[in-house]
């Protein structure tokens, strides 16, 4: 068995959890609140900054070309087409993000960030195959079937749902799959669902 799927296997019961956390739900059925996805708009933004560092600590750990290509086209991707979503959203949305929206949702940088200081290329595939394969799941469910509202939040929805997205997964798969032998899998277990966990958590903020 590769090792993504240990990695989604072993840590399949915080997934399921992350899936069908309340936000999530709330989107998938149609009934998220104005306020809640302003927050949202706010702390993803903020997140968008987090994992386009990530990638930027991948090309410099890349053990070959192809992923240092991979890591730079996603750090692109990242702080252009997302970060223009999020202004023309935040700008087109009927009600701004509270104030300290972004404070209280800094547990899923902190963790990440704390992960792919101490662990390197490994840890950052990981980290990101865990927020990844999380945000494929529950947007292709929730596109499928068909009550996200119009509109800013249908075209989130899309974006994760869509085959580039799928691809980029799939490709985090297989670096995850390439990691050296001599990776222990124990820790990686730890960070996926540790960033499952952290998900989880920073969704729940903008309840708080």
């Amino acid at each position: 068995m590769s090792r993504s799927r240990r990695l989604l296997e072993a840590c399949a019961e915080p997934m399921e959890r992350a899936v069908s956390m309340r936000f999530a739900e709330e989107v998938r059925t149609g009934v998220i609140g104005d306020q809640a996805y302003a927050d949202y708009l706010e702390i993803e933004a903020s997140f968008v900054a987090t994992a386009a560092r990530l990638h930027g600590l991948a090309v410099w750990d890349a053990p070959g070309w192809t992923a240092m290509e991979r890591n730079a086209r996603a750090v692109h991707a990242l702080t252009t087409e997302q970060a223009a979503y999020f202004d023309t959203a935040r700008a087109a949305w009927p009600v701004p993000a509270r104030p300290d929206a972004a404070r209280r949702a800094a547990i899923l940088s902190e963790f990440a960030l704390a992960g792919a200081r101490e662990g390197g290329y490994p840890a950052v595939m990981t980290l990101l195959f865990a927020a990844e394969s999380l945000y494929l799941t529950w947007c292709s469910r929730a596109h499928r079937e068909g009550r996200v509202p119009a509109g800013p939040i249908a075209d989130w929805v899309a974006l994760h749902a869509g085959e580039d997205f799928r691809a980029g997964v799939d490709a985090l798969a297989r670096e995850v799959d390439a990691l050296p032998a001599a990776v222990p899998n124990g820790p990686l277990v730890r960070l996926f669902a540790g960033m499952l966990e952290a998900e989880i958590a920073f969704h729940d903020a903008v309840y708080a």
